[in-house]
């Protein structure tokens, strides 16, 4: 229950007090799309360390030059998005000095929209090297022949580029979709409260 709540439950409030709890109120709430932003951070954090380990069973299942250089740069990716989601969430769990609220959460924004935009401009590289890999490995596994065997039939060049042509604009909207689930309507919520405070400043 809330202070006003809790206040208006007595039968005692009255106006003026109102108009002052109001106010701390709207800088308590603006703080709550930061909390749902530190957590998914903190989540995906530790989901992208978790996948990362994952990229390293495949490279030693598939130990061919092929898959150390496709897997080892989605790997490589994944570390360093983890890692940086880990330093965003790091920064955004200093206290906010109330005298400095609205300067603060202007920077987390534009801190989490520009991280937002950096993993999807790198994702770009990224995802064609991830498909590449993967065409490769299941050939492999499909044939039951070796990556270098499989990849010498004159149909895989074109079957190869056919998925790309597929698969990265695929991936690309997926990882579109989940960063605005995860983080972009959070991120958007935040700008309003911004805008609020703005208003009432």
């Amino acid at each position: 229950m809330s202070l006003e709540e809790l206040w208006k439950d007595t039968g005692e409030g009255d106006n003026d007090l109102s108009s002052l709890i109001k106010p701390g109120l709207s800088k308590f709430n603006s703080k709550d799309p930061l909390v749902k932003l530190k957590r998914n951070l903190l989540a995906g954090s530790v989901m992208g360390l978790l996948i990362a380990s994952l990229y390293i069973f495949v490279m030693v299942k598939f130990p061919v030059w092929q898959v150390f250089l496709c897997i080892g740069i989605v790997f490589a990716f994944t570390a360093w998005a983890s890692v940086k989601s880990f330093l965003l969430y790091r920064e955004m769990c200093i206290p906010i000095p109330d005298n400095n609220l609205l300067q603060e959460l202007e920077s987390h924004y534009d801190k989490i929209k520009k991280w937002m935009s950096n993993q999807q401009q790198v994702g770009l590289f990224i995802y064609p090297v991830s498909a590449t890999g993967g065409f490769m490995i299941g050939g492999s596994v499909g044939a039951g022949k070796s990556i270098t065997e499989v990849m010498q039939k004159p149909v895989m060049i074109p079957a190869l580029l056919i998925a790309l042509l597929v698969l990265v604009p695929l991936c690309y909207w997926l990882a579109k979709w989940m960063s605005k689930k995860a983080f972009g309507s959070y991120a958007e919520q935040l700008k309003r409260n911004i805008e609020m405070l703005k208003s009432v400043n």
